[in-house]
């Protein structure tokens, strides 16, 4: 018994070593991934996205627009334009991704009370980069009406404070609970990175037991097992939870120490978390596997629903914003649980108690593949292959 598990071992190490794309797949690109997104977005929020300006007024009005959208830290302008033309030539180009375009009659409008119009050009081809312009003009914009608004009334000699108080009666204070830094690094990266990582997971799962049927060696893989299907898949997935699971505590050490995320709980939580993604990314690679005994199918079926789970598990669309239809499909996937253990743990810093039923779930997908092992031995012994 002792020499079948050292064969069957060894027979995984042998497969995993001769094919550089594991390598490429389980090391390099979720760590070269995880770099690319925390480095990307650093500071916090993408800023000083290059905009132009379009100034046919040209008076003082106008130039102080252009100073006070010069101190946005959202947007840099880094250039003028004479004209619209010029200005959407540089966008199409891609120079600038917007512009700000102030008309002619602005300041001779604005002075005799009838409504000037402003106007701004986004590329929203590039959507990080287009929402910070357009937080920026449209704080401008704001921010321009204001101004008008106090020069009309301080000049018919309404005090500066009564000003003040017409203009803003309410002031509001907002408090961002859990990310007082606004940053987009906190809340996107920890879920994208992790969602990532679980694909690869599932697709190296899908490919690695998927190329026994397709190389017709899945009758050899079985008797090196001992004609032991339990053994057969411990051996050839161990080795890829062991490399996973290393790379997944990496990326939690990059996240967590070298890029600063909150960790508000025991780091034990999110490692024991990140072990049992792993696990049950490949527990759940495995059923499709034993239930859809098709290499084709298999994989396009973990492909896709690795994918979708970038949206339909609430990272990228609020959950609320989902159809009533769509937001139980989240919940087909491991890393829905992952996500919630990665908000009330290492965000909201909550007792573990309250996430306990997410670890249950993803021990439940690490043992959900024991219930089809008996399907997927019989495709192995007798496999049938289509291309």
């Amino acid at each position: 018994m002792f020499r079948i598990i050292v064969n069957s071992v060894f027979r995984g190490w042998k497969q995993m070593t001769r094919r550089p794309i594991y390598v490429c797949m389980m090391v390099i690109v979720p760590l070269l991934s995880a770099w690319f997104f925390f480095d990307l977005m650093e500071d916090g929020v993408v800023k000083r996205t290059p905009v132009g300006l379009v100034d046919l007024d040209k008076s003082d009005l106008s130039r102080n627009l252009t100073r006070n959208l010069s101190a946005f830290p959202q947007v840099s302008i880094k250039n003028t334009y004479d004209n619209y033309n010029d200005a959407l030539d540089a966008v199409q180009r891609g120079e600038i991704y917007g512009f700000f375009f102030i008309p002619s009659d602005f300041s001779t409008k604005a002075l005799s009370n009838k409504k000037p119009t402003l106007s701004y050009y986004i590329n929203y081809a590039y959507f990080a980069p287009g929402s910070m312009q357009f937080k920026g003009f449209k704080t401008l914009s704001v921010l321009a009406n204001g101004g008008i608004v106090s020069s009309v009334l301080t000049s018919v000699g309404m005090p500066h404070e009564m000003v003040s108080a017409t203009l803003q009666p309410i002031v509001t204070h907002v408090h961002a609970l859990k990310n007082p830094w606004l940053s987009y690094n906190y809340y996107l990266s920890s879920s994208f990175v992790p969602c990532l990582l679980a694909l690869l997971v599932m697709l190296v799962t899908v490919f690695s037991i998927g190329m026994e049927w397709h190389a017709g060696t899945s009758r050899n893989w079985m008797r090196t097992a001992g004609n032991s299907i339990a053994l057969a898949t411990f051996t050839k997935l161990f080795p890829q939870t062991f490399i996973f699971s290393a790379v997944g505590l990496w990326i939690q050490y990059m996240m967590y120490s070298i890029y600063g995320f909150p960790l508000n709980c025991n780091p034990w939580n999110m490692i024991i978390a990140m072990f049992l993604l792993v696990v049950a990314c490949q527990g759940f690679a495995l059923f499709i596997c034993s239930l859809v005994p098709n290499f084709r199918y298999a994989s396009t079926i973990c492909t896709l629903l690795g994918m979708l789970s970038f949206s339909f598990c609430g990272f990228s669309l609020p959950e609320e914003a989902m159809y009533s239809w769509v937001e139980p499909l989240g919940f087909l996937m491991p890393i829905k649980y992952y996500f919630k253990i990665n908000i009330d743990q290492a965000l909201n810093g909550v007792d573990l108690y309250y996430s306990r039923y997410y670890y249950v779930m993803l021990i439940a997908y690490c043992v959900l593949p024991v219930t089809m092992l008996w399907r997927l031995k019989k495709n192995c012994l007798d496999p049938f292959y289509i291309p």
